[in-house]
Protein backbone atom coordinates (compact mmCIF):
# COMPACT_ATOMS: atom_id res chain seq x y z
CA UNK A 1 0.00 0.00 0.00
CA UNK A 2 1.29 3.29 -0.65
CA UNK A 3 -0.29 5.14 2.35
CA UNK A 4 -0.19 4.23 5.62
CA UNK A 5 -4.11 5.53 6.10
CA UNK A 6 -7.47 4.40 4.53
CA UNK A 7 -8.05 6.11 1.66
CA UNK A 8 -11.35 6.43 -0.37
CA UNK A 9 -11.80 4.96 -3.35
CA UNK A 10 -13.51 8.16 -4.88
CA UNK A 11 -16.73 6.42 -6.09
CA UNK A 12 -19.48 8.57 -6.54
CA UNK A 13 -23.18 6.24 -6.90
CA UNK A 14 -25.58 8.08 -9.07
CA UNK A 15 -28.06 7.57 -5.86
CA UNK A 16 -26.19 10.54 -4.20
CA UNK A 17 -27.21 12.90 -6.36
CA UNK A 18 -30.80 11.25 -6.40
CA UNK A 19 -30.82 11.17 -2.67
CA UNK A 20 -28.91 15.01 -2.24
CA UNK A 21 -31.96 16.27 -4.42
CA UNK A 22 -34.54 14.74 -2.39
CA UNK A 23 -33.03 15.84 0.93
CA UNK A 24 -32.74 19.16 -0.56
CA UNK A 25 -36.91 19.36 -1.15
CA UNK A 26 -36.85 17.90 2.47
CA UNK A 27 -35.14 20.31 4.27
CA UNK A 28 -37.89 23.12 3.29
CA UNK A 29 -40.08 21.87 6.48
CA UNK A 30 -37.07 22.83 8.96
CA UNK A 31 -36.42 25.96 7.06
CA UNK A 32 -40.02 27.12 7.22
CA UNK A 33 -39.61 26.38 11.02
CA UNK A 34 -36.62 28.31 11.31
CA UNK A 35 -37.80 31.17 9.36
CA UNK A 36 -40.91 31.56 11.71
CA UNK A 37 -38.86 31.33 14.74
CA UNK A 38 -36.59 34.36 13.39
CA UNK A 39 -39.78 36.85 13.02
CA UNK A 40 -41.66 35.39 16.33
CA UNK A 41 -39.51 35.14 18.77
CA UNK A 42 -38.76 37.45 21.55
CA UNK A 43 -35.44 36.47 22.24
CA UNK A 44 -32.38 37.00 19.95
CA UNK A 45 -30.69 33.99 21.55
CA UNK A 46 -33.50 31.82 20.95
CA UNK A 47 -32.75 32.86 17.46
CA UNK A 48 -29.47 32.10 17.32
CA UNK A 49 -29.59 29.01 19.06
CA UNK A 50 -32.94 28.32 16.26
CA UNK A 51 -30.22 28.39 13.30
CA UNK A 52 -27.48 26.13 15.29
CA UNK A 53 -30.04 23.27 15.60
CA UNK A 54 -31.11 24.01 12.01
CA UNK A 55 -27.36 23.64 10.84
CA UNK A 56 -27.34 20.29 13.03
CA UNK A 57 -29.84 19.27 11.12
CA UNK A 58 -28.93 19.71 7.78
CA UNK A 59 -25.76 18.37 8.77
CA UNK A 60 -27.32 14.62 10.14
CA UNK A 61 -29.27 14.64 6.92
CA UNK A 62 -26.06 15.31 4.42
CA UNK A 63 -24.08 12.40 6.19
CA UNK A 64 -27.13 10.55 5.96
CA UNK A 65 -26.85 10.58 2.35
CA UNK A 66 -23.58 9.88 2.10
CA UNK A 67 -23.81 7.23 3.77
CA UNK A 68 -26.44 5.27 2.57
CA UNK A 69 -25.72 6.29 -0.85
CA UNK A 70 -22.14 4.28 -0.13
CA UNK A 71 -20.26 7.52 -1.16
CA UNK A 72 -16.63 7.55 -1.21
CA UNK A 73 -15.68 10.61 -2.77
CA UNK A 74 -14.95 13.42 0.21
CA UNK A 75 -14.28 16.15 -2.58
CA UNK A 76 -18.01 15.71 -4.34
CA UNK A 77 -19.30 14.41 -1.73
CA UNK A 78 -18.71 17.89 0.47
CA UNK A 79 -20.10 19.64 -2.81
CA UNK A 80 -22.93 17.58 -2.56
CA UNK A 81 -23.43 18.33 1.49
CA UNK A 82 -23.07 22.01 0.65
CA UNK A 83 -25.77 21.63 -1.85
CA UNK A 84 -28.08 20.92 0.83
CA UNK A 85 -26.84 23.70 3.00
CA UNK A 86 -27.45 26.38 0.37
CA UNK A 87 -30.99 24.64 -0.58
CA UNK A 88 -31.73 24.89 3.09
CA UNK A 89 -30.17 28.74 3.47
CA UNK A 90 -32.13 29.19 0.32
CA UNK A 91 -35.33 27.86 1.26
CA UNK A 92 -34.88 29.75 5.00
CA UNK A 93 -34.85 33.02 3.44
CA UNK A 94 -37.74 32.39 0.75
CA UNK A 95 -40.25 31.37 3.98
CA UNK A 96 -39.03 34.31 6.29
CA UNK A 97 -40.06 36.71 3.55
CA UNK A 98 -43.54 35.08 2.59
CA UNK A 99 -44.01 35.15 6.39
CA UNK A 100 -43.19 38.89 6.55
CA UNK A 101 -46.04 38.92 3.27
CA UNK A 102 -43.40 40.05 1.00
CA UNK A 103 -44.54 37.58 -0.99
CA UNK A 104 -45.98 33.76 -1.79
CA UNK A 105 -43.20 31.18 -0.55
CA UNK A 106 -43.49 29.55 -3.95
CA UNK A 107 -43.16 32.69 -6.01
CA UNK A 108 -40.17 33.55 -3.96
CA UNK A 109 -38.56 30.06 -4.57
CA UNK A 110 -38.43 30.62 -8.32
CA UNK A 111 -37.41 34.41 -8.10
CA UNK A 112 -34.34 34.91 -5.91
CA UNK A 113 -33.88 38.30 -8.06
CA UNK A 114 -37.18 39.88 -6.17
CA UNK A 115 -35.41 37.83 -2.82
CA UNK A 116 -32.39 39.90 -3.39
CA UNK A 117 -34.10 43.15 -3.63
CA UNK A 118 -35.97 42.60 -0.59
CA UNK A 119 -33.19 41.60 1.11
CA UNK A 120 -31.43 44.79 0.27
CA UNK A 121 -33.89 46.94 1.15
CA UNK A 122 -33.68 45.83 4.83
CA UNK A 123 -29.81 46.10 4.78
CA UNK A 124 -30.30 49.62 3.74
CA UNK A 125 -32.70 50.66 6.34
CA UNK A 126 -33.18 50.35 9.93
CA UNK A 127 -35.24 47.73 10.85
CA UNK A 128 -37.83 48.43 13.82
CA UNK A 129 -39.15 45.13 14.15
CA UNK A 130 -36.98 41.64 14.42
CA UNK A 131 -37.29 40.33 17.30
CA UNK A 132 -38.64 43.22 19.31
CA UNK A 133 -35.28 45.31 18.14
CA UNK A 134 -33.58 48.00 16.26
CA UNK A 135 -31.34 46.35 14.38
CA UNK A 136 -28.78 48.77 11.99
CA UNK A 137 -28.41 47.25 8.20
CA UNK A 138 -24.51 46.36 8.93
CA UNK A 139 -25.49 44.50 11.61
CA UNK A 140 -28.14 42.89 10.28
CA UNK A 141 -25.42 42.00 6.83
CA UNK A 142 -23.18 40.96 9.17
CA UNK A 143 -25.71 38.13 11.02
CA UNK A 144 -26.90 36.81 7.44
CA UNK A 145 -23.06 36.49 6.26
CA UNK A 146 -22.52 34.88 10.01
CA UNK A 147 -25.72 32.75 9.43
CA UNK A 148 -24.37 31.53 5.61
CA UNK A 149 -21.49 30.19 7.02
CA UNK A 150 -22.71 27.89 9.26
CA UNK A 151 -26.10 26.76 7.65
CA UNK A 152 -23.54 25.47 4.44
CA UNK A 153 -20.40 24.72 6.65
CA UNK A 154 -21.77 21.68 8.91
CA UNK A 155 -23.62 20.43 6.05
CA UNK A 156 -20.53 19.89 3.75
CA UNK A 157 -18.05 18.82 6.87
CA UNK A 158 -20.51 16.34 8.27
CA UNK A 159 -20.94 14.61 4.43
CA UNK A 160 -17.72 15.03 3.68
CA UNK A 161 -16.29 13.28 7.01
CA UNK A 162 -18.88 10.43 6.67
CA UNK A 163 -17.06 9.95 2.61
CA UNK A 164 -13.81 9.79 4.68
CA UNK A 165 -14.53 7.06 7.20
CA UNK A 166 -13.14 3.71 6.13
CA UNK A 167 -15.10 1.62 3.88
CA UNK A 168 -14.63 -2.22 2.85
CA UNK A 169 -14.98 -2.62 -0.55
CA UNK A 170 -15.03 -6.37 -0.38
CA UNK A 171 -18.11 -6.61 1.70
CA UNK A 172 -19.86 -3.09 0.11
CA UNK A 173 -20.35 -1.87 3.30
CA UNK A 174 -19.38 0.24 5.57
CA UNK A 175 -16.07 -0.53 8.34
CA UNK A 176 -17.58 -1.03 11.50
CA UNK A 177 -16.27 1.04 14.35
CA UNK A 178 -15.55 -0.69 17.76
CA UNK A 179 -13.93 1.05 20.92
CA UNK A 180 -11.91 -0.80 23.15
CA UNK A 181 -12.64 -1.61 26.16
CA UNK A 182 -9.18 -0.80 27.82
CA UNK A 183 -7.61 2.35 28.17
CA UNK A 184 -4.46 3.47 27.25
CA UNK A 185 -1.84 5.51 29.00
CA UNK A 186 -1.94 8.94 27.50
CA UNK A 187 0.16 10.12 24.84
CA UNK A 188 2.55 12.94 25.63
CA UNK A 189 4.12 13.35 22.07
CA UNK A 190 1.51 12.57 19.61
CA UNK A 191 4.13 13.68 16.58
CA UNK A 192 6.44 10.65 17.87
CA UNK A 193 3.61 7.96 18.42
CA UNK A 194 2.47 9.33 14.91
CA UNK A 195 5.68 8.47 13.35
CA UNK A 196 6.00 5.25 15.22
CA UNK A 197 2.77 3.93 14.18
CA UNK A 198 3.27 5.12 10.28
CA UNK A 199 6.32 2.85 10.29
CA UNK A 200 5.63 0.22 12.49
CA UNK A 201 1.81 -0.68 12.86
CA UNK A 202 2.12 -4.21 13.46
CA UNK A 203 3.48 -2.99 16.92
CA UNK A 204 0.37 -0.97 17.65
CA UNK A 205 0.34 -2.35 21.57
CA UNK A 206 3.65 -2.17 22.20
CA UNK A 207 4.03 1.80 20.96
CA UNK A 208 0.73 2.38 23.52
CA UNK A 209 1.82 0.61 26.29
CA UNK A 210 0.29 -0.48 29.22
CA UNK A 211 -3.78 -0.26 30.29
CA UNK A 212 -4.30 2.22 33.03
CA UNK A 213 -6.90 2.42 35.59
CA UNK A 214 -10.81 2.67 34.67
CA UNK A 215 -11.09 6.14 35.90
CA UNK A 216 -8.02 7.69 34.85
CA UNK A 217 -8.13 11.29 34.47
CA UNK A 218 -5.98 11.03 31.25
CA UNK A 219 -5.87 7.94 29.01
CA UNK A 220 -5.88 7.38 24.83
CA UNK A 221 -8.97 5.53 23.23
CA UNK A 222 -8.66 3.28 20.56
CA UNK A 223 -11.82 2.68 18.10
CA UNK A 224 -11.30 -0.47 15.99
CA UNK A 225 -12.64 -0.41 12.09
CA UNK A 226 -13.68 -3.68 11.16
CA UNK A 227 -13.43 -5.10 7.23
CA UNK A 228 -12.95 -7.59 5.38
CA UNK A 229 -9.49 -6.89 4.72
CA UNK A 230 -7.35 -5.31 6.36
CA UNK A 231 -8.63 -3.35 9.92
CA UNK A 232 -7.97 0.29 10.69
CA UNK A 233 -7.26 2.05 13.94
CA UNK A 234 -8.25 5.97 15.39
CA UNK A 235 -6.54 7.05 18.62
CA UNK A 236 -7.63 9.82 20.70
CA UNK A 237 -6.36 11.23 23.64
CA UNK A 238 -9.05 12.07 26.31
CA UNK A 239 -9.19 13.90 29.43
CA UNK A 240 -11.17 14.14 32.14
CA UNK A 241 -12.02 16.94 34.33
CA UNK A 242 -14.58 15.93 37.23
CA UNK A 243 -15.87 17.96 40.02
CA UNK A 244 -19.14 17.25 42.46
CA UNK A 245 -21.42 17.82 39.94
CA UNK A 246 -20.96 16.61 36.27
CA UNK A 247 -18.02 14.91 34.70
CA UNK A 248 -16.52 17.13 31.20
CA UNK A 249 -14.47 15.09 28.82
CA UNK A 250 -12.03 16.93 26.02
CA UNK A 251 -10.86 14.71 22.98
CA UNK A 252 -7.90 15.62 20.72
CA UNK A 253 -7.25 12.86 17.99
CA UNK A 254 -4.02 11.62 17.65
CA UNK A 255 -4.04 9.46 14.42
CA UNK A 256 -6.99 9.06 12.05
CA UNK A 257 -8.10 5.40 10.20
CA UNK A 258 -4.55 4.16 10.40
CA UNK A 259 -4.29 0.65 8.27
CA UNK A 260 -3.00 -2.23 10.27
CA UNK A 261 -1.94 -4.51 7.48
CA UNK A 262 -2.07 -8.25 8.26
CA UNK A 263 -3.71 -8.46 12.03
CA UNK A 264 -6.66 -9.91 13.22
CA UNK A 265 -9.52 -7.86 13.84
CA UNK A 266 -11.17 -10.26 16.11
CA UNK A 267 -8.04 -11.06 18.10
CA UNK A 268 -7.16 -7.90 19.26
CA UNK A 269 -10.76 -7.24 20.25
CA UNK A 270 -10.44 -10.55 22.40
CA UNK A 271 -7.45 -9.52 23.86
CA UNK A 272 -8.53 -5.85 24.20
CA UNK A 273 -11.76 -7.28 26.65
CA UNK A 274 -9.80 -9.52 28.61
CA UNK A 275 -9.85 -7.67 31.91
CA UNK A 276 -5.84 -6.86 32.49
CA UNK A 277 -4.45 -7.70 36.07
CA UNK A 278 -4.58 -3.69 36.99
CA UNK A 279 -8.48 -4.31 36.02
CA UNK A 280 -8.82 -7.18 38.59
CA UNK A 281 -6.11 -5.89 41.06
CA UNK A 282 -3.83 -8.22 40.54
CA UNK A 283 -1.22 -6.49 39.21
CA UNK A 284 1.96 -8.26 39.53
CA UNK A 285 5.60 -6.81 39.06
CA UNK A 286 7.62 -8.80 36.60
CA UNK A 287 9.98 -11.53 38.49
CA UNK A 288 13.22 -9.09 38.86
CA UNK A 289 15.08 -12.58 37.75
CA UNK A 290 13.59 -12.57 34.40
CA UNK A 291 13.41 -8.59 33.58
CA UNK A 292 16.89 -8.91 31.07
CA UNK A 293 14.96 -11.80 29.71
CA UNK A 294 11.59 -10.13 28.43
CA UNK A 295 13.46 -6.99 27.58
CA UNK A 296 15.16 -9.95 25.35
CA UNK A 297 12.37 -11.37 23.78
CA UNK A 298 10.44 -7.59 23.63
CA UNK A 299 13.76 -6.20 21.68
CA UNK A 300 13.70 -9.78 19.51
CA UNK A 301 16.82 -11.10 21.01
CA UNK A 302 15.15 -14.33 20.74
CA UNK A 303 18.46 -16.40 22.04
CA UNK A 304 19.42 -13.78 25.03
CA UNK A 305 15.81 -14.06 26.17
CA UNK A 306 16.12 -18.00 26.07
CA UNK A 307 19.41 -18.04 28.24
CA UNK A 308 18.04 -15.79 30.30
CA UNK A 309 14.51 -17.92 31.17
CA UNK A 310 15.87 -20.92 30.62
CA UNK A 311 17.98 -21.12 34.75
CA UNK A 312 14.48 -20.04 36.03
CA UNK A 313 12.38 -22.81 34.30
CA UNK A 314 13.02 -25.23 37.61
CA UNK A 315 12.52 -22.55 39.88
CA UNK A 316 10.62 -23.39 42.95
CA UNK A 317 8.91 -20.60 43.62
CA UNK A 318 5.68 -20.51 41.41
CA UNK A 319 5.71 -17.31 39.68
CA UNK A 320 9.04 -17.42 38.49
CA UNK A 321 8.55 -20.69 37.31
CA UNK A 322 6.09 -20.29 35.57
CA UNK A 323 7.22 -16.53 33.85
CA UNK A 324 10.03 -18.52 32.66
CA UNK A 325 8.67 -21.38 31.21
CA UNK A 326 6.35 -19.05 29.05
CA UNK A 327 9.23 -16.93 28.04
CA UNK A 328 11.04 -20.09 26.73
CA UNK A 329 8.13 -21.40 25.02
CA UNK A 330 7.77 -18.23 23.20
CA UNK A 331 10.95 -17.76 22.51
CA UNK A 332 11.88 -21.10 20.97
CA UNK A 333 8.89 -20.79 18.68
CA UNK A 334 9.77 -17.97 17.76
CA UNK A 335 13.50 -19.43 16.81
CA UNK A 336 11.56 -22.38 15.26
CA UNK A 337 12.58 -24.81 17.43
CA UNK A 338 8.89 -26.68 17.75
CA UNK A 339 9.91 -29.73 19.43
CA UNK A 340 12.00 -27.51 22.53
CA UNK A 341 8.76 -25.22 22.24
CA UNK A 342 6.44 -28.15 22.67
CA UNK A 343 7.83 -29.42 25.77
CA UNK A 344 7.69 -25.87 27.18
CA UNK A 345 4.23 -25.11 26.24
CA UNK A 346 3.34 -28.47 27.36
CA UNK A 347 4.84 -28.03 30.64
CA UNK A 348 3.28 -24.54 31.31
CA UNK A 349 -0.41 -26.77 30.49
CA UNK A 350 0.52 -28.54 33.85
CA UNK A 351 1.34 -25.51 35.57
CA UNK A 352 -2.09 -23.20 34.17
CA UNK A 353 -4.12 -25.36 32.30
CA UNK A 354 -6.51 -23.61 29.69
CA UNK A 355 -7.39 -23.53 26.13
CA UNK A 356 -5.00 -21.28 24.65
CA UNK A 357 -2.02 -23.11 26.07
CA UNK A 358 -3.08 -25.83 24.89
CA UNK A 359 -3.86 -24.72 21.53
CA UNK A 360 -0.08 -23.45 21.28
CA UNK A 361 1.07 -27.23 22.39
CA UNK A 362 -0.88 -29.00 19.24
CA UNK A 363 -0.02 -26.29 17.41
CA UNK A 364 3.84 -26.87 18.04
CA UNK A 365 2.89 -30.80 17.51
CA UNK A 366 1.32 -30.29 14.65
CA UNK A 367 4.67 -28.33 13.37
CA UNK A 368 6.94 -30.91 14.63
CA UNK A 369 4.87 -33.86 12.55
CA UNK A 370 3.42 -35.27 15.10
CA UNK A 371 -0.08 -34.53 14.10
CA UNK A 372 -2.34 -37.36 15.71
CA UNK A 373 -0.91 -36.14 19.19
CA UNK A 374 -1.60 -32.06 18.20
CA UNK A 375 -5.28 -33.07 17.21
CA UNK A 376 -6.10 -34.64 20.33
CA UNK A 377 -4.43 -31.32 22.35
CA UNK A 378 -6.85 -29.47 19.88
CA UNK A 379 -9.77 -31.33 20.53
CA UNK A 380 -8.92 -30.69 24.68
CA UNK A 381 -8.52 -27.00 23.80
CA UNK A 382 -11.90 -26.76 21.78
CA UNK A 383 -13.29 -28.76 24.86
CA UNK A 384 -11.84 -26.69 27.56
CA UNK A 385 -12.73 -23.68 25.79
CA UNK A 386 -16.26 -24.15 25.88
CA UNK A 387 -16.83 -23.96 29.56
CA UNK A 388 -13.99 -21.19 29.65
CA UNK A 389 -14.51 -18.78 26.57
CA UNK A 390 -10.83 -17.74 26.73
CA UNK A 391 -11.23 -17.53 22.95
CA UNK A 392 -13.63 -17.67 19.99
CA UNK A 393 -13.96 -21.66 18.70
CA UNK A 394 -12.63 -20.46 15.29
CA UNK A 395 -9.79 -19.03 16.25
CA UNK A 396 -8.57 -22.56 17.78
CA UNK A 397 -9.63 -24.13 14.58
CA UNK A 398 -7.64 -21.11 12.18
CA UNK A 399 -4.59 -21.52 13.78
CA UNK A 400 -4.69 -25.47 13.81
CA UNK A 401 -5.15 -25.13 10.24
CA UNK A 402 -2.63 -22.37 9.97
CA UNK A 403 -0.10 -24.47 11.92
CA UNK A 404 -0.54 -27.82 9.89
CA UNK A 405 -0.02 -25.62 6.45
CA UNK A 406 2.81 -24.37 6.92
CA UNK A 407 4.53 -27.24 8.18
CA UNK A 408 3.62 -28.98 4.57
CA UNK A 409 0.16 -31.01 5.83
CA UNK A 410 -2.46 -29.19 3.87
CA UNK A 411 -4.83 -32.52 3.11
CA UNK A 412 -4.63 -33.25 7.18
CA UNK A 413 -6.49 -29.39 7.46
CA UNK A 414 -9.28 -30.41 5.27
CA UNK A 415 -11.49 -31.78 7.55
CA UNK A 416 -10.72 -28.22 10.09
CA UNK A 417 -11.68 -26.27 6.69
CA UNK A 418 -14.64 -28.31 6.28
CA UNK A 419 -15.49 -27.71 9.78
CA UNK A 420 -15.12 -24.03 9.35
CA UNK A 421 -17.28 -23.81 5.78
CA UNK A 422 -20.41 -25.95 7.66
CA UNK A 423 -20.04 -22.36 10.07
CA UNK A 424 -21.47 -20.38 7.03
CA UNK A 425 -23.70 -22.38 5.60
CA UNK A 426 -25.02 -23.22 9.28
CA UNK A 427 -26.02 -19.47 9.24
CA UNK A 428 -27.17 -19.16 5.87
CA UNK A 429 -25.31 -15.52 5.51
CA UNK A 430 -21.63 -14.05 5.27
CA UNK A 431 -23.27 -10.37 7.17
CA UNK A 432 -20.39 -9.16 8.70
CA UNK A 433 -22.36 -7.91 11.77
CA UNK A 434 -24.10 -11.40 12.38
CA UNK A 435 -20.30 -12.78 12.07
CA UNK A 436 -19.06 -10.73 14.52
CA UNK A 437 -21.60 -10.76 16.51
CA UNK A 438 -20.98 -15.24 16.78
CA UNK A 439 -16.99 -14.06 16.67
CA UNK A 440 -16.49 -16.00 13.05
CA UNK A 441 -14.38 -14.83 10.58
CA UNK A 442 -15.50 -12.57 7.91
CA UNK A 443 -16.34 -14.33 5.18
CA UNK A 444 -13.83 -12.82 2.53
CA UNK A 445 -11.05 -13.84 5.01
CA UNK A 446 -12.17 -17.00 5.24
CA UNK A 447 -12.28 -17.43 1.01
CA UNK A 448 -8.78 -16.04 0.45
CA UNK A 449 -7.43 -17.66 3.47
CA UNK A 450 -8.52 -21.19 2.30
CA UNK A 451 -8.21 -21.25 -1.46
CA UNK A 452 -4.34 -22.14 -1.36
CA UNK A 453 -4.89 -24.88 0.44
CA UNK A 454 -7.87 -26.52 -1.28
CA UNK A 455 -6.49 -25.88 -4.31
CA UNK A 456 -3.36 -27.91 -3.32
CA UNK A 457 -5.19 -30.91 -2.36
CA UNK A 458 -8.19 -30.75 -4.32
CA UNK A 459 -7.11 -29.07 -7.32
CA UNK A 460 -9.17 -26.72 -9.30
CA UNK A 461 -11.93 -27.89 -10.69
CA UNK A 462 -12.93 -29.80 -7.63
CA UNK A 463 -11.75 -27.27 -6.00
CA UNK A 464 -14.27 -24.96 -6.77
CA UNK A 465 -16.96 -28.05 -6.59
CA UNK A 466 -15.70 -27.61 -2.79
CA UNK A 467 -16.74 -23.82 -2.36
CA UNK A 468 -19.64 -24.25 -4.82
CA UNK A 469 -21.35 -26.60 -2.41
CA UNK A 470 -22.05 -23.80 0.06
CA UNK A 471 -24.31 -21.60 -2.54
CA UNK A 472 -27.61 -23.55 -2.11
CA UNK A 473 -27.40 -22.57 1.78
CA UNK A 474 -26.31 -19.20 1.38
CA UNK A 475 -28.69 -16.29 1.44
CA UNK A 476 -29.09 -13.90 -1.59
CA UNK A 477 -26.41 -11.64 -0.88
CA UNK A 478 -24.41 -14.32 -0.11
CA UNK A 479 -24.77 -16.19 -3.06
CA UNK A 480 -23.59 -13.02 -4.60
CA UNK A 481 -20.31 -13.02 -3.13
CA UNK A 482 -19.45 -15.93 -3.75
CA UNK A 483 -20.34 -16.39 -6.92
CA UNK A 484 -18.59 -13.45 -8.14
CA UNK A 485 -15.51 -14.79 -5.74
CA UNK A 486 -15.82 -17.88 -7.48
CA UNK A 487 -15.51 -16.15 -11.28
CA UNK A 488 -12.72 -14.12 -10.77
CA UNK A 489 -10.83 -16.50 -8.60
CA UNK A 490 -11.56 -19.76 -11.13
CA UNK A 491 -11.79 -17.52 -14.14
CA UNK A 492 -10.39 -20.51 -16.79
CA UNK A 493 -13.22 -22.84 -15.28
CA UNK A 494 -16.99 -23.39 -16.55
CA UNK A 495 -19.25 -23.53 -13.52
CA UNK A 496 -19.45 -26.30 -11.36
CA UNK A 497 -22.56 -27.44 -10.38
CA UNK A 498 -22.67 -27.56 -6.73
CA UNK A 499 -22.44 -30.76 -4.59
CA UNK A 500 -24.79 -32.05 -2.35
CA UNK A 501 -24.95 -31.32 1.28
Amino acid sequence: MSSPYYVPSGRLPARAIVSTAACALLVMIPAWLYAWLTIHSPLVLLDWFAMCVFAVVMGVAARQVARQAKARNPVWVGRLGLAIGVAGWYAHWAAWLAIADAGSFASLLAAPHDMWRFGMLLAENEVRHVAGMRIEGSALVAGWIVEFILLTTLPRSLARGAAEEPFCELSGDWATPFELPRRFAWIEEPHVAVHRLETAPGELFSILGAGVEADAARYSAVTLFRTEGDPFVSIDNVQVERDAKKEKKTTRPVIAYLRLPGMDAERIIDECSAPTAMETGQAQADPPELVDAIDHLGAGRLEEALAGAMPHAAATQDGLRIHAIRLCAMASARLGRWAESQRYWHALCHEEPGAFNALQTGCCCAMTGDTARGEEWIAWARERNATSREMPDPQIVTSFISALTQSGQAARAMPYLEQMRALYTGLGCNDATTLFARRVPLFGTFLQNSLPIVCAVLGQEEGRAWYAAMLPHLDGPGNETLGAWLDENFANMASATPASA
